[in-house]
Parts: C-alpha cells; sequence; structure tokens
C-alpha cells in the first residue's frame, strides 16, 4: 500500500517538477484527495488506548496513528484501522494486511519479531490486574507465586512475570476483555499486563470490581511496528512522533487519556 503511494505520488511530483521523491513526508502533503490509502494496525477493545465505540476508534494510540499518519502526508479519510488481536500484529505487518501497527506494541513484545521499529511513545510497566474484593491475595508481585494469572497471546508479559515470580501458573486468552471475564468468575486470580492497559481495563469494567494491584514488575515501552526493511518510513515515523512530543499534541492525548481511565503518562520514552 505505502509502496503504491510513493511511486504514485513521486509520478505526481516529477511532472509538477518537484525533487523530494525520496522524502514521502514533504511530498505526500500534496496528495490529499482521493488517493492511496495507508493501513494500521490497532485495538478496539482497550480504553483509553485503542477502544471501538459506535463506529468511532478513540484513546491514545489513536491519537498517536493519526497525528503520524497526518506527518506522512495522509488525510483523514485515507487512514484506514484494521482491528486486530496482539496475537495478529506481527502476522498482519509481514503479510502486508497493515502498514504499521500502533496497538500498545511494546519493545518487549517485537524481542526477535521480523519487524522494525520506532523509538519509544509511551513509558509503561508490568502490572498485574486483580478482582476489588482483594480476594486473590495479590499485593506484590511475589503474590503471584502459586497463582493463575491470565495473558492475551502475542505479549511478552508472561515472560516478564515468570523472571520475578517463577511459580505463577499463565493461562493464554486471545483478548483482554476475556482475560478481565476469566478474573471477574474466578477462573484466573489476576491479569497480567502493562498499567496502561490495566488502568483502561479497570475503568471499563468498573472500579468496584477489578482493580490494580500495585504489583508492578519491569519497565517498558510502546513502539510502533512496520516490516522489516522499510528504514525510511521509521525514520519519518520517529521525526513524526518527535514533533507530536514538541508541539504539544502528545501532552495533549495524554491529558485526555488521564481523563478518561485516569492513568497519568510517565513520559513520551526515546521521542522525547
Amino acid at each position: 500500500m505505502l509502496k503504491r503511494a510513493a511511486c504514485l505520488l513521486c509520478s505526481v511530483a516529477v511532472a509538477f517538477g518537484a525533487s523530494a521523491c525520496g522524502t514521502s513526508i514533504s511530498v505526500v502533503t500534496n496528495g490529499l484527495a482521493q488517493g492511496p490509502t495507508i493501513t494500521i494496525g490497532v485495538a478496539a477493545d482497550q480504553p483509553g488506548l485503542g477502544y471501538l465505540h459506535g463506529g468511532e476508534y478513540s484513546g491514545f494510540d489513536i491519537s498517536v496513528a493519526q497525528y503520524v499518519a497526518k506527518m506522512l502526508g495522509y488525510a483523514q479519510k485515507q487512514v484506514v484501522f484494521k482491528q486486530l488481536t496482539p496475537a495478529a500484529r506481527v502476522s498482519a505487518l509481514t503479510d502486508g494486511s497493515v502498514d504499521m501497527v500502533v496497538d500498545s506494541f511494546t519493545s518487549d513484545d517485537a524481542a526477535g519479531k521480523d519487524v522494525a521499529v520506532s523509538k519509544s511513545y509511551l513509558a509503561v510497566h508490568g502490572t498485574l490486574l486483580v478482582r476489588a474484593d482483594g480476594t486473590s491475595g495479590i499485593t506484590k508481585t511475589r503474590d503471584a507465586n502459586g497463582k493463575t494469572v491470565c495473558a492475551t497471546k502475542g505479549t511478552a508479559v508472561a515472560d516478564s512475570l515468570r523472571n520475578v515470580a517463577a511459580g505463577v501458573a499463565i493461562e493464554e486468552r486471545d483478548t483482554y476483555p476475556q482475560c478481565v471475564t476469566a478474573l471477574m468468575i474466578g477462573e484466573t486470580d489476576a491479569v497480567a499486563t502493562d498499567d496502561a492497559v490495566a488502568a483502561g481495563l479497570a475503568s471499563d469494567a468498573g472500579d468496584e470490581y477489578v482493580k490494580d494491584s500495585g504489583a508492578t514488575f519491569g519497565d517498558d515501552e510502546y513502539v510502533i511496528a512496520v516490516r522489516q526493511g522499510r528504514d525510511e518510513l521509521i525514520g519519518q515515523i520517529n521525526a513524526a512522533l518527535r514533533s507530536m512530543v514538541s508541539d504539544g499534541t502528545w501532552r495533549q492525548a495524554a491529558e485526555t487519556m488521564r481523563q478518561r481511565i485516569g492513568y497519568k503518562a510517565d513520559g513520551a520514552g526515546d521521542a522525547s
């Protein structure tokens, strides 16, 4: 998709005497009418981050995706969001279903995968989501030993948890809502995720039902992923992320997230 876009817009630029065919940020900005689209893999079930409701996507990751797409020269109507489960993110990139992934994708999730990633745009921390009534008995990370914890397929959080609680039993589900359901009906004692996702899940389910245990483990960062070998595109994404931080848009999106789910962002990671 992006390759076809670059070819088309480059030919337009040549026709008008432009000489910037190697920099799609400057070339693509004129191709807003009925030009090509960019397909971005996102979550639809993570309140505050990537959430689909009433046919509209919202959340911090969505704001990041929209900003980056705009900096790449795409009008809003040219941006196509594709809902992905965590396990489908890498395959969607490698088979060309999406051009990039902006979906609470951490640097640990990307490790060893056939993808290229941007600088980080949000610092996060591993944590355990538990039932609000305290019946799990988990208040510290080591309390997870001997407990059953749900993790979503396609994320590295289970390995991070095992590093600090080797006796934990991990049960995987396809989505975060499935993990929350398993938690609420007593099939698992906790949900392993990062603190940004946990805040959104708790806000959506209701703080009277689930809460962040405060049992944090490890630091990680959200990154944007593209297919391996797209080095020029990664450079453009990094430039867009730096611009988002410097012009105040990142801060505005973080504040909206705080108001929506109560999560206070630590910082923009490498993009700041």
